[in-house]
């Protein structure tokens, strides 16, 4: 009798107690009680190193984390070195309104470097160069003036009317929500971003009050440019790419692969240089899956490829799952179900030549009269774009007086395709060097494509769902934090947290902003 006094008592103490702790500290009780996964990552870019750390921000100090990738961190954020400088190969400019890429190098102590000021020139295949811009900034806005009209204010106004529907997906993502797929993530943003994605670039700007000689030139331009592409892709990824017409576009001092590899290091992950071959879905008896991955590791001392696996309770991918791809992973023991996405990616050759430019194939008498940075629009061009450009630090000892004199320096083109020796003696009447990149940078682009689910399978998640929409720094950063707040918000359950569409308050959820204790994810 006495016994179950006390433990009467006991209960009654224990209910009165929990009366008066508030709901929010209860889940955190039940969550520092509750088994924290290990998490695998396939891929070190931007996407998967923002995952690694947002996902350390949401579970704390107590989450492993991997990171699997195949070559450096950075992915196609990558340098290549000329004549002792470093040159950016991939990614290379940054919005000023792209938060997290702002934030990112802020926090880690980063420096920006700004962009020198070029010009611009465009050129055809029947006239040439015809146009181009001044290092004034009046006259550069006068010609632009006389030759676009209005159109150059209406897109000014466009932009920036677009770039505040995109910065709702912060709001978002600080309250803590997270989407399944990129129309819901999308939807978020804007309706209207749903339905440029159903449309041509072309149709879009039209219906928009822009002008024929305005898209077929600039905006076409800017398309051959960002994504080697045209007018007929898809508006949304036309609307990204002349988001670059707003001021103060620059880059990472020293290269922008800093920012995953300073992300990695906050993160606290291990990074495994491995290449993955085999994912394997393991099921136990109560039902729960986890998935195996097993790669290829080269062995150091010995310089021989070995054998290796881990079992994980979450796997991401973060690189890019296509056909064509370099390193191929192959799904194993899955349901029938399991659907990979069916997204091409566009090949892009970078060609980096040390040199100078052809005078008599641009219709100039000086090349002090050629643009520093020339966009193409249309497809008869052989190339892209073609600008010059300065080493990632600022060093510029390539263009001394030697080089000066001779009118060399180190120049980067775009071109879809592997040029001729013929077509780069067209364009360069000398060189010193010439190197070629080659990627598949992003997905060709095409109304009404597939825009993918960022679940592949429970607790498999993919990140580059996201570059169905666009593919750029920032989009990949915001695809890496929401898959981290998904994965997050389905491993305890706030099922209430993901694919809503109410607009958030401005506060946040201190669970995922700077008012979480122990927790700083996007306002750093």
């Amino acid at each position: 009798m006495a016994a179950s006094t006390k433990i009467s008592t006991a209960l009654k103490m224990l209910l009165c107690l929990l009366l008066f702790i508030p709901t929010n500290q209860l889940c955190a009780y039940a969550q520092d009680d509750e088994e924290i996964p290990k998490v695998g990552i396939i891929g070190g870019g931007i996407g998967g190193t923002t995952a690694a750390y947002f996902l350390r921000q949401l579970f704390g100090d107590k989450l492993k984390v991997d990171i699997l990738e195949a070559d450096k961190i950075g992915g196609r954020l990558a340098l290549i070195n000329i004549g002792g400088q470093d040159y950016e190969a991939g990614g290379a400019i940054i919005h000023p309104k792209n938060r997290y890429m702002v934030n990112f190098t802020e926090q880690f102590g980063l420096h920006r470097k700004d962009p020198s000021k070029d010009t611009l020139g465009l050129y055809n295949s029947k006239d040439g160069l015809f146009f181009k811009t001044s290092s004034w900034k009046a006259v550069t806005l006068a010609k632009l003036f006389w030759r676009y009209g209005w159109d150059v204010k209406r897109i000014q106004d466009w932009v920036a009317e677009m770039m505040g529907s995109f910065e709702r997906i912060y709001d978002y993502q600080n309250q803590g929500m997270a989407f399944t797929n990129v129309e819901d993530l999308l939807r978020s943003m804007d309706e209207s971003f749903i339905n440029y994605t159903r449309i041509n670039c072309r149709t879009m700007f039209k219906d928009a009050g822009f002008s024929d000689k305005f898209i077929d030139e600039l905006v076409m331009g800017g398309l051959r440019e960002n994504y080697g592409q045209t007018t007929d892709a898809h508006g949304f990824v036309g609307a990204v790419s002349m988001a670059g017409v707003e001021p103060g576009l620059w880059a990472v001092k020293g290269g922008n692969k800093k920012v995953p590899e300073s992300m990695l290091k906050a993160s606290g992950a291990h990074f495994n240089q491995a290449v993955v071959t085999q994912v394997f879905q393991v099921k136990s008896e109560g039902g729960t899956v986890s998935y195996e991955v097993q790669y290829l590791k080269t062995d150091a001392k010995q310089g021989e490829e070995k054998e290796g696996s881990k079992e994980y309770d979450i796997l991401i991918v973060a690189t890019p799952l296509k056909s064509e791809s370099k390193y191929q992973i192959q799904f194993e023991d899955f349901p029938s179900g399991l659907r990979l996405p069916n997204v091409p990616y566009h090949p892009l050759e970078v060609l980096f030549v040390h040199g100078r430019p052809n005078k008599t194939y641009f219709g100039v008498e000086k090349l002090e009269e050629l643009p520093s940075n020339i966009m193409t629009t249309d497809t008869e061009v052989f190339f892209n774009k073609l600008g010059i450009q300065s080493p990632v630090d600022n060093k510029e000892h390539l263009k001394g007086k030697p080089d000066q004199e001779e009118g060399y320096g180190v120049w980067k083109t775009f071109l879809n395709k592997v040029p001729t020796e013929k077509e780069v003696g067209s364009i360069f009447d000398s060189r010193k060097d010439l190197r070629l990149v080659s990627w598949k940078a992003y997905p060709e682009y095409t109304p009404n494509m597939e825009l993918p689910s960022f679940v592949l399978h429970d607790r498999l998640y993919y990140i580059n769902a996201v570059e169905a929409a666009a593919s750029a720094m920032e989009m990949s950063a915001i695809g890496g934090r929401n898959v981290a707040i998904l994965a997050y918000n389905q491993w305890f359950g706030h099922f209430d947290k993901i694919d809503e569409h109410t607009f958030p308050s401005a506060k946040g959820d201190p669970a995922f902003t700077s008012e979480g204790e122990g927790r700083r994810p996007d306002e750093l």
